[in-house]
């Protein structure tokens, strides 16, 4: 039963023939005869992507990173942005498919559906680290049992999109506490009123070892009262190939999954300074088993005893409105949505181990004294039985959030943005440890249960926010900005069928508050040495809410732990040379990161848990180049670096020390020392209308930790240091397009995670291997 005060609420799919991408069509040749081939700037790099040209001098991007526009090259920050015509480019549909052409973009994925995401090595269990919005929906995943909301990253497939925006560095004034680390922004294409729009996009693949893979996307854009209202529509389905192999059961490519979405937007545009945007996204994503392998088996293989399912269901609803007065602009945004998750995990190796265990045999028969050998033996029985076994998780999240904040619009020195904010989340998730099949690892229903809780948490954040800049002389601008916090955070929960087998016992509902109220700040300097070259320093404080553990057995005064903060310097420089043929930007910085929160163990290894102990600093730097040396060509060079170490060792008066425990100079774990991505495009015109297209992109992905001691802790793995190779070559024009692509060309065996506890040794997840396909658009 839920004991928290919550609140209630109450495919399109298309494809076409080759024929259609070559040869022209009346209706979509009276819109582009005369337009220009497309441009060839790269699809990713911190100088943007023109192809899909978006305002601003040279091909450079418009981008809303400040709440209000301005261009890539004139924020003095440290942002990467890519355009949809850039995402398309690179065959990216999702998250994990662009990640890696962002220097100091980390994504960490594991089973059951999890995925954080971390920029600049601010790595760490509990609220997100980095932003994600939506448009004007900030979104993040349910808490889950450990209280690790930033583990569950929402990904929306990218068809239609205008942009992506990655802001690094704490976002805090403008964007709050879920910024710590930088935002990640994912802009949609909005409803056109002057006139009709159709696109679509399709794709099919053969992955190496593995399934073949396809997509269907179409949308539609119409006018309903011409200047004044318009509905766009997407919709799409994507099948992702499998690759895994279980070879206990003899089935193969099990960890394939499959998409399907719909987002509606309406645009009402009243009047010429009055703008309101309605938002429906709806997105259903499924796999039957995870994408997880045990090196020792071999390239993509498991034995895993029981099949682990992740399905996922988002509903989001917005209303945002715009509107433009004379000198400031008003902008009101409301949201809901509900996500909803199934998860699962294997706890067959976990309970195979505690069953030989004579510390919980001594448990089991609730006595003082060692267990008999004939005690031993009928709970190792015991044990046996509860196997094979699963974590069958289902959890679910509500939240509402709504903002109204005020701009400037005028072109004077003083420059500014004001605003408030609100959310409401309650999520909830139900702890079943059940048995599953023995024949197939399918989960038996119903459920045949060998423990269950339930954990609860309800969040309620408000927040005040400004940030003014004033330019001195054409050249100086000077940037403040503050945000004032106020949050509570209940968790609760509670077991209903326990056993010792995994380390839980009947408890009533309890719960735990957490709150805090504070401040977040930011200061920034910038000068404009000529029209095409800027630096910048500034200094931001990033934030998160603290909360509590609700964990089976958990000391007392390790319940509830406590917000960690940061400081954020940062030099940067940025500048276009040799008209627009050299971009080149740079950034320095450094992070202090106090009160650091981390997981633990808890006494029985079966469970994890946040406290905070120790403080950390991260120094490092991002560098881009891109070179237009000769017409059609393009040619860009991102790498980024990070030294991200504890500056104190990791202890509290309660935390147990082991030899797990991070000391002083250990790195974070989950954090590449080096990223770095390169690129060459080249076009040239090949028919009437039509561009030849070839393109080869390189990324590299550094050293990585799993855990904070290399030489004391059993459950270290190092992984990452790999490299990937993709190149595209097709024929296009600016409607329409059709290309032959590869991806993972050298079939690298690229670890994304990897990881060793109770009863398993290095479980670890991949990149995709070679992947070879066609795709193809058009667009009238």
């Amino acid at each position: 039963m839920r004991k928290l005060n919550i609140y209630s609420s109450s495919a399109m799919t298309c494809g076409f023939a080759i024929g259609l991408v070559i040869c022209p069509s009346t209706a979509s040749a009276q819109n582009v005869a005369d337009a220009p081939p497309p441009s060839n700037s790269p699809a990713a790099a911190s100088t943007g992507d023109a192809s899909t040209p978006v305002a601003g001098a040279g091909g450079d991007i418009v981008v809303t990173a400040l709440r209000r526009s301005s261009t890539l090259q004139n924020a003095p920050l440290s942002i990467a942005a890519l355009t949809g015509d850039g995402l398309s480019k690179i065959g990216a549909t999702g998250l994990q498919d662009y990640f890696r052409q962002i220097p100091n973009l980390n994504l960490t994925q594991a089973g059951g559906g999890t995925s954080r995401v971390a920029i600049r090595g601010i790595n760490a269990a509990g609220e997100a680290t980095v932003g994600l919005y939506f448009d004007e929906t900030p979104i993040t995943g349910p808490s889950g049992t450990s209280a690790d909301a930033g583990n569950n990253t929402a990904d929306l497939n990218l068809f239609d999109v205008e942009r992506v925006e990655v802001l690094r560095g704490p976002q805090g004034t403008l964007y709050g506490s879920s910024s710590m680390a930088g935002t990640l922004r994912v802009i949609f294409k909005k409803p056109n009123s002057t006139r009709t729009e159709v696109a679509a996009e399709t794709e099919v693949s053969s992955t190496d070892g593995g399934t073949a893979g396809y997509f269907f996307k179409g949308m539609i854009n119409q006018p309903i009262v011409k200047d004044v209202l318009a509905v766009r529509i997407a919709g799409y389905y994507e099948k992702r190939p499998g690759y895994v192999d279980n070879i206990r059961y003899n089935t193969n490519n099990i960890d394939s999954s499959s998409s399907a979405g719909v987002r509606a937007l309406i645009g009402l545009t009243p009047t010429d300074t009055l703008n309101i945007t309605g938002t429906i996204i709806y997105q259903r994503t499924e796999q039957a088993d995870t994408a997880g392998s045990y090196e020792v088996l071999g390239s993509h293989k498991t034995d895993s005893a029981v099949a682990l399912p992740f399905n996922s269901t988002l509903n989001l609803y917005n209303l945002t409105s715009t509107w433009r007065l004379p000198r400031v602009t008003l902008t009101a945004t409301g949201s809901y949505y509900k996500y909803k998750i199934l998860r699962a995990g294997d706890f067959t190796p976990a309970i195979n181990a505690v069953s030989q265990s004579p510390a919980v045999c001594r448990a089991y028969f609730a006595q003082a004294g060692a267990c008999s050998t004939d005690q031993l033996a009928a709970f190792r029985a015991f044990g046996l039985s509860q196997l094979p076994s699963i974590g069958y998780q289902p959890a679910f999240l509500n939240s509402k959030t709504a903002e109204l904040r005020a701009a400037s619009n005028d072109k004077g020195p003083l420059q500014w943005t004001v605003g408030g904010f609100y959310e409401h989340r309650y999520d909830y998730i139900d702890s079943n440890i059940a048995l599953a099949n023995p024949s197939t690892g399918v989960i038996i229903l119903p459920l045949e249960l060998t423990s269950h809780r339930y954990v609860e948490t309800l969040l309620t954040q408000k927040a005040a926010f400004s940030e003014a800049s004033y330019t001195l002389f054409d050249k100086l601008t000077l940037t403040a900005g503050a945000r004032y916090f106020d949050y509570t955070k209940v968790t609760g929960g509670a077991t209903d069928k326990a056993t010792p087998l995994t380390g839980t016992a009947i408890t009533p509902y309890m719960s735990q508050t957490a709150r805090a109220t504070g401040w977040l700040e930011k200061v920034n300097i910038s000068y404009r040495f000529t029209p095409h070259i800027m630096a910048y320093a500034s200094a931001s404080k990033g934030f998160r809410p603290g909360g509590a553990n609700n964990i089976p057995s958990l000391p007392s005064a390790l319940v509830v732990y406590q917000p960690d903060s940061l400081w954020n310097y940062e030099l940067g420089l940025k500048s276009t040379l040799f008209d627009n043929a050299v971009t080149f930007n740079v950034a320095l910085f450094q992070i202090d990161w106090s009160n650091i929160r981390t997981q633990a163990k808890s006494a029985d290894g079966l469970y994890t848990f946040i406290t905070n102990a120790g403080a950390a600093r991260v120094r490092g730097g991002e560098v881009d180049l891109t070179v237009r040396p000769v017409a059609g060509l393009t040619l860009t060079a991102l790498g980024g670096y990070t030294d991200a170490r504890l500056r104190q060792d990791q202890a509290n008066s309660q935390l147990l020390v082991t030899g797990s425990t991070g000391l002083k100079g250990d790195r974070l774990p989950g954090v590449p020392d080096f990223s770095g991505a390169a690129s060459a495009t080249y076009s040239w015109p090949v028919l009437s209308g039509y561009s030849g297209l070839v393109r080869a992109d390189y990324t590299y992905t550094g050293s990585i930790d799993s855990t904070f001691r290399r030489d004391t802790d059993p459950n270290f793995e190092e992984y990452g240091k790999y490299s990937t190779i993709g190149a595209r070559i097709g024929i296009e024009r600016q409607d329409r397009g059709i290309y032959l692509y590869v991806q993972n060309l050298a079939n690298a065996d690229g670890i994304t995670s990897a990881a060793t506890s109770l009863g398993m040794k290095r479980l670890v997840y991949t990149i995709r291997p070679r992947t070879i396909g066609i795709n193809a658009r058009i667009s009238f």
